[in-house]
């Protein structure tokens, strides 16, 4: 009578016994699954590990493990992890164009699956301070209201900060002003902002014209350097060959709005906080002569990154984007 052996099984026949020997486990019969591959992706997209694993919200070993896995199953290595931080291996860099279009497909499907079609899992972004005073509330409840079941993390920075953490890997998109010049980066025009000069009228008296005495005069107040507005505003100075006898840098767009009201110094107002702060005459509006440039801010994501929660994104923005609301501070 034949013996029908296990396929996980291998015998040996010895003095007319069967001797079974179990095969070790072993990785390669796991069927490679999206938590896997998404570990490597996001591994392989980001700066770190350590990065990767904040995105996944897994811990790093458990980021590590699932890497392993998928290694083990494809018998190659997709990391050379012999220097002090791991790169791909030529397998890991034929993977990863696979792994982008798989995980794609997967967040297409889920969402078609989905009653609603909504958006599912974590989105991380960063807009600048004048975005959180105006839009970002809007877009926020928006977005929970259409899609409950995603995860919004949006992050308030200065735009060069937010463009290093996109580049990085830590957010899905930003908005912030200009283009970047980043190679890795794309960025799309979303609007477009007006500023104008404003001061205390304590300050200024009859004086409705920003020109050089008035810059030696007054403290001229404005964000950091990184911030988009002083970018634009440090272009103006330098074209009309301007300079600004004191300066007075704040972080905060509140605060610089209430120096400016308590007569400190002259700065720029976004034109929606001027007439709100103007028509309590706290402060008054300044003309230059060539006026300010208006600011485009644009929304970035990374050229590597064609998910499509970043269309839908870019969508709602869109819709949502005003910088001409009233600051809810005043």
């Amino acid at each position: 009578m034949a013996c029908l052996l296990p396929p996980d099984s291998r015998h040996r026949a010895r003095a007319g016994k069967v001797i079974k020997i179990e095969a070790a486990p072993s990785l390669f019969r796991k069927n490679m699954t999206l938590k896997q591959l998404e570990a490597f992706y996001w591994a392989a997209s980001v700066a770190s590990f350590a990065v990767a694993a904040g995105r996944l919200h897994v811990s790093q070993s458990t980021l590590s493990k699932r890497i392993a896995e998928l290694e083990g199953q494809l018998r190659r290595p997709l990391f050379d992890r012999s220097g002090h931080r791991a790169v791909l291996t030529e397998a890991g860099g034929q993977l990863l164009p696979l792994a982008r279009r798989m995980l794609g497909l997967a967040e297409e499907m889920r969402a078609q699956a989905a009653d609603s079609g909504g958006l599912r899992g974590h989105c991380r972004f960063g807009v600048g301070e004048l975005a959180a005073l105006t839009w970002l509330p809007d877009l926020v409840a928006g977005l929970r209201a259409r899609h409950p079941d995603l995860v919004l993390e949006p992050q308030v920075d200065l735009g060069a900060a937010l463009e290093r953490r996109l580049e990085s890997g830590e957010l899905d998109f930003a908005v912030v002003a200009g283009y970047s010049s980043r190679s890795t980066v794309a960025s799309q025009a979303i609007a477009e902002v007006h500023f104008s000069w404003a001061a205390a009228p304590a300050l200024v008296g009859p004086r409705r014209t920003v020109d050089a005495r008035l810059l030696q005069e007054a403290a001229l107040i404005t964000m950091p350097a990184a911030a988009g507005p002083t970018r634009m505003l440090e272009h103006w100075l330098a074209v009309n060959n301007l300079e600004a006898g004191r300066r007075l840098t704040c972080n905060n767009l509140a605060a610089i709005a209430g120096l400016i009201a308590a007569g400190v110094g002259i700065g720029l107002f976004p034109q929606g906080w001027l007439r709100q702060m103007a028509d309590r005459q706290a402060v008054v509006e300044l003309r230059s002569r060539p006026a300010l440039p208006p600011l485009q801010y644009t929304f970035q994501w990374r050229r590597d990154d064609s998910r499509p929660l970043l269309a839908r994104m870019r969508e709602a923005v869109a819709q949502t984007v005003d910088f001409t609301k009233p600051s809810p501070l005043w």
